[in-house]
């Protein structure tokens, strides 16, 4: 740039898009660029102030919204032509204007080889710093050979100098060694909240009273572990999962397998499983409603989540996990909650536990929060700036060099160890010798003898009475036998036999007084 040109811009943002998380951070940045006194200018399309209200300069001038009539080709082909073209007047705008700095809403590389070479030009000879927020998205926009789409992305990072991301960069393979990444933190929410009963949720939920709520919020993806999570809960029997979030790829596993993963482990009663739609009017509300946070993320992650922001507003402590991560940075210097190793349950498991019996240092949340801002986003971008042009590295970490200024890291419990405390095994029996059996002589008195062989009332030994004629001996029975019936006569028994036949009897007559007397 000649020395004697005075830019009418110092930054100079791009952003052809008017809605999505991308838009959203562009205006966020373009209001603290214009707060601190920075002269801002954001190219954008005419709908990107349908839904927002700029006090800053911004210029409608990018074409949005390519045809989604015809087949693939053509709609990648429509894509492309709309890419080059708003690339062009974005080249154009940058040499009109000779902003200090070129900030990109995200990175693009569709067709790179038919635009990007103006920029090189700006770049190189007009000594423009070229910056990109950079999110990695997925590239669905490819059109033509693979040589060409090689050659495109190659090319498509020649002008830029600093990348400004939300993840680690260092030590990949992602940016060429001329860019140099830094680190930014996610700035605030902006959206009102609308505040509900915890009570109610927490009663939607079916979490029990004493019970302590793990919330897992958002779009459900493998690498957030909440398999790992729903195993840990076998060792945290105080401990109840809600999930809460859809899947939004076939990639991802389902609901129904958590679901069915807590049926197999009879956790079922503990998770809470719902795909229902919060809107972010309400999302601080269920962070309240929590007692803690889920982020447990794999090792493959290296970003940072704006539910961590939400849940410093909600004031909840985290349990969360990742590989080398700004994420993990803020946790750890702030004392946000519990970081534990990524991809292990048992990992997890102790995580939990600590979360509940360790001793954790008062979490930094007014600390957090003065960082976590869109101030100190840009600020980076412009200190990147200065130590670029000065010839200087620009620091990468956020807390680069601030280590120890971070709170104590907390010492992780063995969740194992405490469960079975709490719940201990059944005592063993322990041998002892057996004491000898003495067995009582049965006697009549202990002796139990069956009814039925009682004669008379009385069991047999029992004693009674000496017989009054027989002194000395003890019987049993004092009654004398009955006598055994002798079998009636023939006749007898004939007439007994036959009772329907008549009997004849014979009466005698009787003796007249008078004869009796005779014989006397």
């Amino acid at each position: 740039m000649p020395a004697n040109h005075q830019p009418s811009v110092d930054v100079l943002i791009h952003c052809p898009g008017s809605h999505g998380a991308i838009a959203d951070q562009v205006h966020r940045q373009a209001i603290a660029l214009h707060e601190l006194g920075i002269k801002v200018l954001v190219l954008c399309s005419p709908n990107y102030l349908r839904t927002r209200q700029a006090d800053y300069p911004n210029l409608p001038c990018m074409a949005e919204g390519a045809t989604q009539e015809g087949g693939l080709i053509s709609r990648k082909a429509a894509k492309a032509k709309q890419t080059i073209l708003n690339q062009w007047l974005f080249a154009w705008q940058v040499y009109s204007k000779r902003p200090l700095i070129v900030l990109t809403g995200s990175h693009t590389d569709t067709q790179a080889g038919l635009w990007i070479w103006p920029h090189i030009v700006l770049s190189n000879f007009f000594r423009i710093v070229y910056a990109t927020n950079l999110h990695f998205s997925t590239r669905d926009h490819t059109f033509g050979p693979k040589w060409w789409t090689t050659l495109c992305a190659r090319l498509s990072f020649s002008p830029f100098r600093i990348a400004i991301a939300h993840k680690r960069l260092s030590g990949g393979s992602q940016l060429p060694r001329h860019i140099h990444p830094v680190e930014v933190p996610l700035g605030p929410e902006s959206t009102k909240a609308i505040h509900q009963n915890p009570k109610t949720i927490r009663a939607n939920w079916k979490v029990p009273r004493g019970k302590k709520a793990l919330l897992a919020f958002g779009t459900i993806r493998n690498h957030k572990n909440i398999d790992l999570a729903i195993r840990a809960l076998s060792d945290n029997p105080d401990v109840h999962l809600v999930i809460i979030g859809s899947v939004s790829s076939h990639k991802d596993k389902p609901l129904k397998y958590y679901q069915m993963l807590a049926d197999d482990l009879g956790l079922s009663k503990r998770v809470y499983i719902s795909d229902e739609f919060v809107g972010d009017e309400k999302r601080l509300s269920y962070f309240q409603a929590a007692d803690y946070i889920l982020l447990t993320y794999a090792g493959s992650f290296h970003s940072q989540t704006a539910t961590l922001t939400t849940a410093v507003n909600a004031r909840r402590q985290v349990l969360a996990s990742s590989g080398s991560s700004p994420m993990k940075d803020l946790v750890r210097h702030f004392g946000l909650g519990v970081y534990v190793e990524p991809d292990s349950s048992d990992a997890v498991a102790d995580g939990m536990a600590t979360l509940l019996h360790g001793k954790l240092p008062e979490p930094d949340w007014e600390g957090y929060e003065a960082h976590a801002t869109w101030e100190t986003n840009v600020t980076r971008l412009l200190q990147a700036t200065a130590d670029h042009l000065s010839g200087k590295s620009p620091v990468e970490k956020q807390f680069e060099g601030l280590e120890d200024e971070g709170l104590e890291i907390p010492e992780l419990l063995n969740a194992r160890r405490i469960h079975h405390q709490k719940t201990p095994p059944p005592k063993k029996r322990t041998a002892t010798a057996k004491k000898p059996v003495t067995r009582k002589k049965k006697t009549a008195s202990t002796e139990e003898v069956p009814m039925s062989e009682k004669v008379n009332g009385h069991a047999p030994g029992d004693k009674i009475d000496s017989h009054p004629v027989f002194p000395g001996f003890d019987l049993l029975n004092t009654k004398e036998p009955e006598p055994a019936l002798e079998p009636a006569p023939t006749s007898a028994r004939k007439r007994t036999a036959d009772k329907s036949k008549p009997v004849k009897t014979t009466r005698r007559r009787k003796a007249p007084i008078s004869e009796v007397a005779a014989a006397e």
